[in-house]
């Protein structure tokens, strides 16, 4: 029911039959009929649209939109820098829809100030995806699978929280990259799927977005999970840079763990699949956990010889997860 609330005070109709939807910056936006030719400049916005039966709708696309196989093929619009306004406006689109944090003011205000309606999206909470597919399938007139995907994605949502729930907590570190140290703080979506797992983001507190961390913070909270987004196929290198460290008590008890990027680092309906993965992995982690970890001493710590490294499965860059707030 609040669900359904909350889509009806997000989109409406005017008497003159236009569509009028309020984008996440709280932003009308109407179209005289469902669009049909979309510029989606984020690959989570790809997915979207995709999954709700939209993606023949998308004309142009972020040159990071690989998922699924046929968002490949869409012509390529803008990287995390730059947009070619030129071949947009080419395009002829009738919408544009953007990521707030992923693209940035740079890229979205240039776009308004040419006339193309645009609608901006930055979802923060599993919670919300619903909300956004349903918006999405009022905007492009595929209400109805949009209606069926909402439905199918609360529905595991809540049997993955009730499976989840009054479990101990395990405090957790999230890597998404190494040099500098990068992290996420509680304001992420990917913080919501630590709670969710009854997990504790060790930097839930901290004021940007996306913080630069130092070992020595990582170290003082003691994570009992170690967890970044990858390629299981670089773990080995990944995971070894970690054992220098052997005051933390993820890394005494062996709890250092890759989820691929794209299902947790997109806020996309895939990221029920990544929260899947990583409450198995902190039910692992809670089978370890010692009663009394050792106290942690960091001027006895031994500071890193070579650099972490890190992640680079994802087709999901870099720059899309270090935009601060």
């Amino acid at each position: 029911m609040r669900s359904l609330l909350l889509s009806m005070l997000c989109f409406s109709w005017s008497a003159a039959g236009a569509i009028v939807v309020m984008d996440d910056n709280g932003q009308e936006v109407r179209l005289e009929q469902p669009t049909q030719r979309i510029v989606s400049l984020a690959p989570n916005i790809t997915e979207v649209l995709f999954y709700i039966g939209a993606g023949e709708q998308i004309v142009g696309a972020d040159e990071y939109s690989n998922y699924p196989q046929a968002a490949k093929s869409i012509l390529r619009v803008n990287n995390h820098a730059a947009a070619n306004y030129e071949l947009i406006l080419s395009l002829k689109p009738d919408l544009v829809i953007a990521w707030q944090s992923g693209n940035g003011d740079k890229i979205i205000n240039p776009l308004r100030k040419l006339g193309i309606p645009v609608f901006v999206v930055e979802t923060r909470k599993m919670e919300a995806i619903p909300n956004l597919l349903r918006r999405f399938g009022q905007l492009t007139g595929n209400q109805d699978s949009a209606e069926q995907r909402a439905n199918e994605f609360s529905q595991r949502l809540e049997a993955l929280r009730a499976a989840q729930s009054n479990k101990p907590p395990v405090r957790t570190f999230y890597q998404i990259w190494d040099e500098p140290l990068i992290t996420l703080n509680g304001k992420h979506m990917v913080s919501d799927v630590i709670s969710l797992c009854g997990g504790e983001n060790i930097f839930a507190d901290a004021a940007p977005l996306v913080p630069y961390v130092n070992i020595e913070s990582v170290v003082a909270a003691d994570p009992q999970m170690i967890i970044a987004g990858g390629s299981q196929l670089e773990q080995p290198r990944w995971y070894s840079s970690w054992q220098q460290w052997q005051g933390i008590s993820a890394v005494i008890n062996k709890q250092i763990y890759l989820v691929p990027s794209d299902l947790m680092q997109r806020h996309s309906a895939r990221i029920l699949e990544g929260a899947e993965i990583m409450c198995d992995y902190m039910d692992s982690a809670r089978g370890k956990i010692r009663k009394a970890p050792a106290a942690i001493h960091i001027k006895r710590l031994r500071p890193i010889k070579k650099p972490l490294t890190m992640l680079a499965a994802s087709n999901v860059p870099f720059f899309h997860f270090v935009k601060s707030e």
